[in-house]
């Protein structure tokens, strides 16, 4: 039995050992010794392995564990690693076939054919017992995911080809063949290795065993140095520039992204889409919600405004801390002023006294790991309420309440309560949003992400500030610009195709081409030739998942290829049953022929997975209006805009059906209260003049 977290070093090494495929530690050791003793003791060099006595950290001596509906027992036998359970009355044996992660859990792998790799629901906690630790757990919920269900850790989302792969290895490929539904992944080394960064450190293995010199890929490394603020000068950076490229290139795993090439490396805002700020991925004040990882909060900073990069906190080969608590803040940050109880108002040496706890605070995920925030904002107790966030100063004082802390903040930074924030601003009517977007020195992820969020509305009333966005220095501004004009005419978005078609980044370019595309613009030159059949390959990609094959039949679609795409989304309903933008693109076909009755047929099926959603409600809804079952239409399009106070559009058709059905007065109730919450709202005032 093993009940203790191997070290590091140990399992580094025999990592080290067995890399050959390509340059990798042991290649690099003899002119990067420090460099590869530093990451033989970081999670890189284990984040993923075969089994062993060495690798192992769970304790699989015979042991069990039970809940309501699961039972496991976990035993060794030789040198395989076995799990035996039993679920819903069925009993199965399955074999590790690699270890994921190290601290603070370890997760095991299970090969259970077709190339498929999946991450098994009970992992091992690798935290001292002092801790909480060395005990086996459940990352799911008992009782919510059964055996064929998509979030049951044999389904679709638990599959470590399209959800792991690529950031626990080097050198990855998916190679997934969508006929036969299969895959062929493979790697170059099993965990992140020096390949993983450094691009290039194959050529430059080589070229320095023959003498010539040659580098490791794009330079990554921090330059120059970080002058300590004083006074009201911030921290002032001097020599030369660091590079641009270290923040994306660590992005590609540290961020919730889409990969649109199935190749190695590649940069986040060029080979991987970011996501954006969109709930409920994260709060509307810009704080991580859901498990998004590092660069999307970064990107919101000042730092990153500022050209700070990770390695300016970070050692970049052991991934630990340069400097330990408040002293790695005061790189930069004069700690006179603000290591001070003048400035954080707590006794020194408290939890309170901690920068970190004030302006990164910790989400949990997978119910043990603590990940701290990225974008250092300043405690706002005033816009965490607004924002449904949680209150940073809760998270320390828990026997208060947020009126507590708004007071006390209040008091103690009154100009900070008159700043407006990311929150405040998306707020704005669109009218009012205008000059935040035009604004460079905001940060382009959020300009890119109120882009969006107003993109019909730009499109048709602001094109020249659309086209003007459409050139921004900034990769996501245009991409998201160019994915906007899929709601406006295909006149313009002609006019804009050839630069976006060229552009550097090929997020850019598959945005462009995808707009273009449902708009039934196609254009007659090499360029369109060429990224249409690099967004051919990006949607074979992305087609062992239920959006790929929804993105995959809107393209059939745009070739009236009505059958083939009606056969890809009841494929992405197979894999997910649940997935609502495939039957609501499904029951569009079938409407399109006026197949009314197999299009509720499908909402209802969908509704038996996903009972509640909003969308399909409101959908079935409008049909049931289309057949005349007027009783039935009102009850399914009132529970929508009950369920989704925040789509005036769903409160709108349900009071527009009220008053076609002349229920005016509960029609100009439910309009005077969408009034009230939209004010302002152009269709909504004019339903009201009706009244």
């Amino acid at each position: 039995m093993i009940n203790r977290l191997p070290p590091l070093a140990v399992i580094g090494f025999l990592a080290l050992l067995c890399c050959n495929a390509i340059a990798g530690p042991a290649e690099c050791v003899d002119c990067h010794a420090q460099a590869v003793a530093e990451w033989s003791i970081s999670q890189h060099s284990v984040a993923m392995a075969l089994p062993s006595i060495e690798t192992v950290a769970g304790d699989f001596s015979d042991t069990q564990f039970a809940d309501i509906d699961l039972n496991v027992r976990f035993s060794k036998e030789g040198d395989s690693y076995r799990i035996v359970t039993r679920e819903f009355g069925v009993t199965r044996e399955w074999t590790v076939a690699y270890i994921l992660g190290v601290y603070p859990l370890q997760q095991y792998l299970i090969d259970v054919g077709g190339g498929r790799l999946q991450a098994f629901n009970i992992a091992w906690d690798t935290r001292s017992k002092a801790d909480g630790g060395q005990r086996w757990f459940r990352l799911d919920e008992p009782g919510h995911n059964r055996p064929g269900d998509p979030m049951h850790w044999t389904g679709i989302y638990q599959n470590w080809n399209n959800q792991c792969a690529d950031c626990h290895s080097t050198g990855l490929t998916r190679n997934y063949d969508p006929d036969s539904d299969s895959y062929l992944t493979q790697w170059d080394h099993v965990a992140v290795a020096c390949a993983a960064c450094h691009d290039g450190a194959s050529e430059h293995a080589d070229a320095q065993r023959s003498g010539q010199p040659n580098t490791a890929g794009v330079e990554l490394a921090a330059m120059g140095a970080w002058l300590v603020s004083e006074g009201l000068q911030p921290p002032k950076h001097m020599g030369q520039k660091s590079s641009r490229a270290q923040v994306p290139t660590c992005g590609r795993c540290h961020s919730l992204r889409t990969r649109l090439v199935d190749s190695v490396g590649g940069q986040v805002h060029d080979q991987l889409s970011l996501g954006r700020l969109e709930q409920p991925l994260y709060f509307s004040d810009g704080r991580v919600r859901e498990e998004v990882f590092v660069q999307g909060s970064f990107e919101q900073s000042k730092m990153f405004a500022a050209s700070v990069v990770c390695t300016d906190c970070h050692n970049p080969h052991s991934g630990e801390l340069k400097a330990q608590g408040n002293a790695v803040c005061a790189q930069c940050h004069n700690a006179s002023e603000f290591d001070t109880q003048e400035h954080h108002r707590h006794p020194r040496g408290s939890e309170g006294a901690e920068c970190v706890n004030c302006h990164m605070p910790e989400s949990t995920f997978m119910k043990i790991d603590h990940r701290r925030e990225h974008s250092f904002m300043v405690p706002r107790p005033d816009v965490a309420r607004a924002a449904g966030s949680d209150d940073v100063c809760l998270g320390c004082h828990t026997d208060k309440n947020r009126g507590w802390s708004m007071e006390t903040m209040q008091e103690w930074y009154p100009a900070r309560f008159r700043e407006e924030t990311w929150h405040e601003v998306q707020q704005r009517p669109p009218t009012s949003a205008i000059e935040y977007l035009k604004d460079d020195t905001e940060p382009a992820l959020r300009r890119a992400s109120l882009l969006e969020q107003h993109g019909a509305w730009l499109v048709r009333e602001r094109p020249v500030l659309l086209e003007a966005l459409a050139a921004s220095k900034a990769a996501v501004v245009r991409e998201s610009a160019y994915r906007v004009l899929r709601h406006g005419e295909p006149g313009f978005a002609r006019g804009l195709a050839n630069a976006g078609l060229a552009d550097p980044s090929l997020a850019v370019r598959l945005s462009t081409f995808e707009s273009l595309n449902w708009l039934g613009v196609s254009l007659d030159n090499e360029q369109w030739k060429s990224v249409r059949l690099e967004y051919e390959h990006f949607l074979k990609l992305q087609s062992d998942l239920p959006s790929g094959l929804v993105l995959n039949a809107r393209y059939l679609l745009t070739g009236d290829y009505v059958y083939k795409a009606g056969k890809a989304l009841e494929k992405a309903l197979e894999k997910d049953p649940g997935y609502v933008p495939a039957t609501i693109l499904l029951t569009d076909i079938l409407r399109s022929g006026g197949r009314n009755v197999e299009a509720m047929e499908a909402i209802n099926r969908t509704l038996k997975t996903v009972p509640g959603d909003a969308s399909l409600l409101h959908l079935r809804g409008l049909i049931h209006l289309k057949l005349k079952h007027y009783e039935k239409a009102l009850e399914d399009l009132g529970e929508a805009a009950l369920l989704a106070p925040d789509n005036w559009l769903f409160g709108y058709r349900y009071a527009v059906a009220l008053f076609q059905l002349e229920r005016l007065d509960q029609a100009r109730s439910e309009t005077e209260k969408l009034l009230e919450r939209f004010p302002g709202n152009p269709r909504l005032m004019a339903l009201m003049r009706n009244f």
